[in-house]
């Protein structure tokens, strides 16, 4: 028997749910950086990707992604026992993605924003850690991935793109108050075969979007974490004069950032004050890719079937 398999991922952001559907919540909030990067994020989202890409190299020159991988091989099986005799690759990409330009007409009252120049009208790219590896015939060794493979199944692919938005991206983060640099996020496809049948894990983190396509058609989506309001500071006032206690009063126009859902991928990032995290510092990382510094955290994974 022989059979060609394509497996592919895309990661892209999706313009809902989010919490700002007025851009001159950018001015009125504090800290301000927050409604400004949802404002960014959605503003910049991509199209969901369709339900079938028969040819992935063509879709990759749309740029409307965040992160692309993809592998085309070949295997042979032994007909009575079912074991590989032979395994090509016929192709493999992996692609860091694009930043697409601002869409004003998304947000027109983004006009009322004094500091128009950190709103971009070009594509940007993005940047690939030296991990990133379309990685065959055996585990990637920065695999997250490893103890979902069963007894007898053979690993076939494990595709591992770890990706951030560019420089450019990076320092609007930083011009509007960002306390982090972006962060490192990820996706990960492993392919494996047991007994003439296929299975196909995905694993990522837990911003943005992931989807996973098994020749061609989409089989996995994992959905990025999210906010559908901007969770309010509290401030502690005395119950009265002189009295023991306070009552907690949200403090209308004042977000507290540690209670967001995209938290924890914000402040993943290296710190303001240091230098960005370098490609060169990335280089021979070694353990699961979930403890490398800088690196946005794991969300559930997925199976198929």
């Amino acid at each position: 028997m022989q059979k060609e398999i394509k497996i592919a991922s895309v990661s892209w952001i999706n313009e809902s749910p989010n919490p700002i559907w007025f851009a001159g919540k950018a001015a009125v909030l504090e800290p301000e950086w927050i409604p400004k990067t949802y404002l960014g994020l959605v503003a910049t989202s991509n199209s969901p990707p369709p339900d079938m890409i028969a040819d992935f190299k063509k879709f990759q020159t749309t740029k409307d992604f965040r992160a692309l991988t993809y592998c085309h091989i070949r295997i042979t099986a032994d007909d009575a026992s079912n074991k590989i005799t032979k395994f090509e690759v016929l192709d493999a990409v992996h692609d860091p993605g694009w930043t697409p330009p601002f869409r004003q007409r998304k947000y027109p009252t983004s006009l009322l924003i004094p500091d128009k120049d950190i709103w971009s009208f070009e594509w940007h790219p993005g940047e690939a850690s030296p991990v990133t590896l379309v990685n065959t015939q055996a585990l990637h060794a920065n695999t997250t991935l490893a103890a979902q493979v069963g007894t007898g199944e053979t690993v076939l692919v494990d595709s591992l793109i770890k990706f951030r938005a560019g420089s450019h991206t990076d320092d609007v983060g930083l011009k509007i108050g960002s306390p982090h640099h972006v962060p490192w996020v990820w996706c990960e496809t492993l392919l494996t075969y047991a007994n003439g049948n296929l299975k196909l894990y995905g694993g990522g983190s837990i911003f943005p979007t992931h989807t996973w396509y098994l020749d061609g058609k989409r089989v996995l989506t994992r959905a990025q974490v999210a906010d559908t309001s901007f969770p309010r500071a509290q401030l502690a006032i005395p119950f009265s004069p002189g009295a023991f206690g306070t009552i907690n009063v949200p403090r209308p126009l004042t977000i507290d950032p540690r209670l967001l859902n995209l938290y924890p991928v914000l402040s993943a990032g290296a710190p303001a004050g240091c230098q960005q995290t370098s490609l060169d510092s990335e280089k021979g990382l070694t353990g699961v890719l979930t403890g490398h510094p800088n690196t946005a955290p794991a969300g559930s994974v997925m199976k198929h079937p």
